[in-house]
């Protein structure tokens, strides 16, 4: 960690340009976002959502666009390395659906996929994902027969190698620029109950099959996307997920 007679030196170095640079990232760090933490159910140490906070805050000194899909992803696993988790390799073709493993602690391990939306008039009640995977064999399927197997299989796959889904929701004003956060887990386990529906489930071309879960009669729905070859998930009830944080913004 650099101490702060390190850091001073270091700005000593720095050009005007430089110095400037530095103060307006300081003036967004001076004013983080107002952080709702859910604290009986999140896992998440408050060290973890300081660190993301203010990672929205510097995000947001240099640009009114929302942080998606990359910089979320960038920022997630730097957040875990600043409370010293140990984090694992980036996702990649090999370890599909997954994108970060993550220890919070010893002999702890969780496999998360990690997704984030900025789409308008985003619901407060439920979450959309538009593509939880891509899905070309869609197209091919010509029975219902034919679609269950390969969906079962897929989400079978799916459960083995993530543990949740962590999304991050910009929600944003009129004017397009993101006035809170909203970290969001998605149990996998959400999706297990497709293995019981009935084979009349899958008849359409594009099927849309709901899952209960905990309870909850319809806690997510599962569409076949034929279109765009895809798998997306719908109306996701919060109720089934847990609302780690929400970060309200705030300006300087």
């Amino acid at each position: 960690m650099v101490t702060l007679p390190e850091l001073k030196a270091r700005l000593d170095t720095l050009s005007p340009t430089g110095i400037r640079f530095v103060a307006r990232m300081v003036d967004s760090l001076s004013a983080p976002p107002l952080a709702k933490v859910n604290s009986p159910a999140s896992w998440l140490p408050g060290e973890w959502i300081e660190y993301f906070g203010l990672a929205l805050s510097v995000h947001h000194g240099t640009t009114t666009e929302p942080l998606v899909q990359k910089g979320f992803e960038t920022v997630f696993r730097n957040a875990c390395e600043s409370v010293s988790w140990e984090v694992g390799e980036h996702g990649s073709e090999t370890r599909r659906f997954l994108d970060l493993e993550v220890s919070p602690e010893r002999g702890q391990k969780l496999k998360l996929s990690l997704k984030s939306t900025a789409a308008q008039r985003l619901s407060r009640t439920s979450v959309h994902i538009s593509k939880l995977t891509e899905a070309a064999w869609i197209q091919d399927m010509r029975t219902a027969r034919e679609r269950q197997s390969r969906t079962l299989a897929l989400f079978q796959e799916y459960m083995q190698a993530v543990d949740s889904i962590m999304m991050l929701r910009a929600f944003r004003s009129e004017q397009g620029i993101p006035s809170s956060y909203q970290l969001v887990e998605i149990p996998s386990a959400i999706f297990r109950s497709l293995q019981e529906a009935p084979l009349s489930s899958f008849n359409a071309d594009g099927p849309t099959i709901d899952c209960p879960y905990r309870g909850i009669d319809i806690a997510a729905r599962v569409s076949l996307d034929r279109s765009d070859a895809k798998i997306t998930v719908k109306q996701i009830s919060l109720e089934a997920c847990t609302v780690h944080v929400e970060w309200e913004m705030r300006t300087t």
